[in-house]
């Protein structure tokens, strides 16, 4: 298990704040340490987490235990209860303890990122509401499982009070669990017709059921949230979604009906069912509530249970003999190129069905041509591997130039085909004496003290976010009025988390698009204003990552000055920018990044009011 521990931590590497775990520390920080975050644009017209007790819960934790602390203690936390529920979970599943072992691997290693545009995923390597949520309503399937019902309805309700959309799919999947053997839970399909009632007398938020999105705001949310449109997903995430139907479908195949088929069952008709009211309400109706409710997010249940169940479906092909070990096989190289994310997906998922169907269908196959296929399948696998471990390490050398070897070695070695092999390595020296048990320890040992001492993957600039305030208050706040508005291009942290203002435009702000009216006029506006600049930049960034030149990468950050006098002379402008560079212009003050993992980095505070005389003939 120690072993298991460590491949989490190498797999996981804390990123600090990191993606939409910005938006939680700013509603965090909003009731609390930074009030005056109420002028910014992603809560002036408020924000979704009025549905959740997550950032009154963590803001006094902010006060009391300070950023960095409250985030490591309770991220840990998260995982120690989902990896404990996984296990139990998979008690439930297989008694045996080496079944237990391979699934909690697996939930550690392979990718656990579901729905589409490859960003969302469970156990994330940053502090949401769904770290909160996600073992509760685990541990409230455990008690499904365990006929422990009004438990399991504690903890889903547990769940829903920090993040109600990851809950209301887990309340599905149980809802068809129930009803399988007990036709009575169909008499909760008695309150369509009551919420239907209550969306025509207009009594929020039902009456978004009946709400359409006009055409502005719906274009704003096509292109800032399309990953509430299932239809608009690259066909790679449908792959993987059926990918994992079919492997929980394997697996009810290969095993005597009871409790874990009927759960395996539950997901899927609650993952079809909730994906095809999706896709009618938001992608065909563009229904306000339902495109909300964003009832895609159903894919992480029946996605964890795929992943967990992997290893023992692939043990179970392979002791079936004959062509079901190239099934098993087959089964790998899908599991591996979807870990990857190329698009080779159809054309594994194919090889897999087709090896399946061949060895149910056909007998009689010599040995020599079954360990053929087997083998030339696996070079598959082990070649698709290398290519993408060899990318990884072209990616870190580019990213992070200091980086030694023990760091290279924690990216690679968590990398599923790595971390199972390694795993049954440690498992066959273990097994062989007692002397192999000690020895295998030891190695687990090392190898969770190079986990701990590489975890620490944050960037500078998010460690100086999460050591603030402790430090002494930045330089730049005594030049920055109480409610400045701050343009710090693509870092909403540090304006919320170092200088402590309201961010003039940022496009993680536009993830409250989909839920608020007044926020998407207001972002399409800035995202406008803004255009110029953000197309310089990924054009920029293009040819640096045809060069890979680091210094020209960190050249793009840093827009025009022609550019930030056009920006500086519109109505609606910020009142201050911070820059990773000196302009020509003399700035108002200079802060040197504190340097730790990376290259030293200078940014400089100007005054728009101040650009904006630099554009005068």
């Amino acid at each position: 298990m120690l072993a298991v521990l460590a491949f989490m931590l190498l797999a996981h590497p804390y990123q600090g704040v990191f993606h939409d775990g910005v938006l939680y520390m700013g509603q965090a920080l909003l009731h609390g340490q930074v009030p005056g975050l109420s002028h910014d644009m992603f809560f002036v017209g408020g924000s979704q987490d009025r549905y959740s007790i997550y950032s009154r819960l963590v803001a006094p934790l902010y006060e009391h235990l300070g950023r960095l602390f409250t985030h490591v203690s309770l991220l840990l936390t998260s995982w120690l209860l989902t990896l404990g529920a996984v296990w139990v979970l998979l008690r439930r599943f297989e008694p045996a303890v080496l079944t237990r072992l391979w699934g909690v691997l697996a939930f550690a290693v392979m990718s656990p990122i579901y729905g589409g545009d490859w960003i969302i995923s469970y156990s994330e390597t940053f502090v949401t509401a769904r770290s909160f949520a996600e073992p509760a309503l685990l541990w409230g399937l455990v008690a499904l499982l365990n006929n422990q019902r009004r438990l399991a309805f504690v903890l889903q309700m547990l769940g829903a009070l920090f993040h109600p959309l990851i809950a209301l799919p887990m309340m599905a999947v149980s809802w068809f669990f129930l009803a399988r053997t007990d036709r009575r839970w169909l008499w909760l399909l008695a309150g369509v017709p009551v919420v239907l009632m209550l969306a025509v007398v207009g009594i929020s938020p039902w009456d978004g059921l009946l709400k359409t999105y006009p055409p502005y705001w719906w274009s704003l949310v096509e292109t800032r949230n399309s990953l509430a449109l299932v239809l608009q997903w690259a066909p790679r995430d449908h792959l993987i979604m059926l990918q994992d139907v079919l492997i929980l479908w394997a697996v009810i195949r290969l095993r005597p009906a009871d409790p874990w088929t009927r759960l395996l069952w539950a997901s899927i008709v609650a993952m079809l069912a909730l994906l095809a009211l999706s896709i009618l309400g938001a992608d065909a109706l563009h229904s306000v509530l339902l495109t909300q409710l964003q009832l895609w997010r159903v894919h992480w249940v029946p996605h964890l249970l795929a992943m967990t169940m992997a290893p023992w479906l692939v043990f179970r092909l392979w002791q079936r003999g004959g062509l079901w070990q190239a099934s098993a096989s087959a089964l790998i190289l899908t599991l591996v190129n979807a870990h990857i994310g190329t698009g080779h997906g159809l054309a594994t998922l194919s090889l897999w069905g087709l090896t399946s169907l061949v060895a149910w269908r056909v007998q009689g196959i010599s040995k020599a041509v079954a360990r053929l296929v087997c083998i030339s399948i696996l070079l598959c696998a082990l070649a698709l591997s290398a290519y993408q471990l060899n990318a990884l390490l072209q990616q870190m050398s580019w990213y992070l130039p200091r980086a030694g070897w023990v760091d290279r070695f924690a990216k690679i070695a968590a990398f599923p085909v790595l971390a199972l092999g390694g795993f049954a390595a440690l498992q066959y020296i273990a097994n062989k004496s007692r002397g192999g048990a000690i020895a295998a320890l030891g190695m687990s040992a090392l190898l969770m003290t190079a986990a701990a001492s590489t975890w620490d993957q944050r960037t500078d600039l998010a460690r100086a976010v999460e050591e603030a305030p402790a430090q002494p208050p930045h330089p730049f706040i005594a030049h920055l009025p109480a409610n400045a508005s701050v343009y710090w291009p693509k870092e909403l942290a540090a304006v919320w988390g170092l200088l402590e203002r309201p961010s003039h435009y940022s496009q993680p702000q536009g993830a409250g698009v989909l839920f608020n009216r007044d926020t998407g006029l207001l972002f399409g506006s800035r995202n406008e204003t803004y255009r110029r600049i953000n197309e310089d930049r990924e054009q920029c960034l293009t040819g640096a990552q045809l060069t890979r030149d680091l210094a020209a990468r960190r050249r793009c950050e840093v827009p025009s000055l022609e550019r930030l006098t056009t920006l500086c002379s519109q109505l609606d402008a910020p009142d201050f920018v911070v820059l990773r560079d000196r302009l020509t212009i003399e700035p108002i003050a200079t802060w040197r990044l504190p340097d730790h993992r990376e290259l030293p980095q200078t940014y400089a505070l100007y005054a728009c009011s101040r650009l904006k005389l630099a554009g005068l003939p």
